[in-house]
């Protein structure tokens, strides 16, 4: 009796232990046997952590690799204002093409995110919104011409940027050649993509002419071709006519979905005071064309940071971003998203600029040869209304 129960004992014992092993470890090969931990099951950086490193995972983006700008909350500095942004030299030097700054290299380059939360500590991370979202964001591409296009790193970083959002407004494409646009556009539906673009006559005077553009993801958004449109400025009060376009989401059903009118501006730095002074009527020249539509936004190159733009906030007007530098250098800001108080309902209260100089370790010289500016973005409620409570 003492035998069986012994063997009773050394069964029970090599079943819980099959049992445990199956629990947390993966058994592989016949002829080499190997037993390793099951992902996130212990053992190294899988399921490892402390609790911040956790929640930071459930916030993180699920495309990607920018940090988050949370408005009216700093992302670093001692009285709630940004860090410096793009304040490094970065590790390459030279042209494009040099020793580090390869095309493939750009597409390799490791572009894990960083979350940012009050104070940069990381301790404010909200729920994520149930409601789905779109992502809008402005990029001055400062001189897009054939030489610049021509360029296989520069068009990857642009690529790599624009594949994060819904819907990006470009500035500065400057080449007459007309397939300049969609080259950049096939190169960013590589892997799959199915972006598609909207581009504007050149507006401006002829040593600054440019043209205005939005590209999109179509899967996401949709867009009606005949509603675009360049404001008419039969009294020149702007050097470079703004282009209108109209989307609406396509991740709710069509009744509850957000459609917008989104501005893509240019403001002459030469003509700076004259033009700041007619964005309100702008705006308000925008809400009666026709469409009905209330939700407006406006992005693109403004010249001056935000404290200027007083003519819009005396309105209740909301700037996605505040006090944060929008150049390589980190030392002006010259950048915005922003929009009436209207559309304040379907923000979601996450915005933030793009340091690509950092994201793939640029030099100046290098990130230059993309643009002087860097991309700003930011997100909204994808179904009209947005989500109560929310922000």
């Amino acid at each position: 009796m003492a035998i069986l129960s012994k063997r009773t004992l050394l069964v029970a014992a090599l079943i819980g232990g099959l049992v445990y092993a199956s629990e947390y470890y993966s058994i592989r090969g016949l002829d080499a046997l190997r037993i390793e931990p099951k992902s996130g099951v212990g053992g190294g950086d899988s399921g490892s952590g402390s609790g911040v490193v956790a929640k930071l995972k459930d916030w993180v983006d699920p495309k990607g690799w920018f940090p988050v700008y949370y408005r009216g909350e700093g992302a670093g500095g001692a009285s709630g204002q940004a860090g410096p942004v793009g304040s490094g030299s970065g590790v390459g030097s030279g042209s494009f093409g040099s020793v580090g700054s390869t095309a493939d290299q750009v597409r390799n380059a490791d572009i894990a995110g960083v979350v940012v939360g009050k104070g940069g500590s990381g301790e404010l991370v909200p729920s994520l919104p149930v409601t789905p979202t779109l992502r809008i964001a402005s990029f001055d591409l400062q001189g897009y011409d054939e030489e610049k296009s021509g360029k296989l790193a520069v068009q990857e970083i642009i690529a790599r940027v624009s594949r994060n959002f819904d819907v990006v407004a470009f500035q500065g494409i400057t080449s007459r050649q007309r397939d300049v646009l969609p080259k950049l556009v096939d190169r960013i539906n590589q892997g799959g993509g199915a972006y598609d673009y909207l581009v504007g006559p050149r507006v401006g005077p002829l040593h600054q002419a440019m043209h205005l553009a939005f590209v999109y993801n179509t899967q996401r958004v949709e867009t009606d071709r005949y509603q675009l449109y360049t404001v008419e400025d039969p009294g020149e009060l702007l050097e470079f006519d703004p282009l209108v376009g109209w989307f609406r989401s396509r991740l709710v059903p069509a009744e509850r979905a957000l459609t917008f009118s989104l501005v893509n501006m240019h403001l002459s730095p030469a003509r700076l005071d004259q033009e700041l002074g007619v964005l309100a009527g702008l705006v308000e020249s925008i809400g009666r064309d026709g469409r009905g539509e209330d939700d407006i936004i406006l992005a693109g190159g403004f010249g001056v940071p935000d404290a200027r733009l007083e003519s819009l906030r005396s309105k209740k007007w909301i700037f996605a971003i505040e006090n944060m530098a929008t150049t390589i250098r980190g030392d002006e800001m010259l950048d915005h998203i922003l929009f009436p108080p209207s559309t304040g309902d379907e923000f979601t209260g996450r915005s933030g600029v793009i340091d690509f100089l950092r994201k793939f370790n640029l030099s100046l010289e290098q990130a230059g040869q993309v643009s002087e500016h860097l991309p700003v973005w930011s997100e909204f409620f994808a179904e009209e209304g947005g989500y109560p409570g929310y922000r």
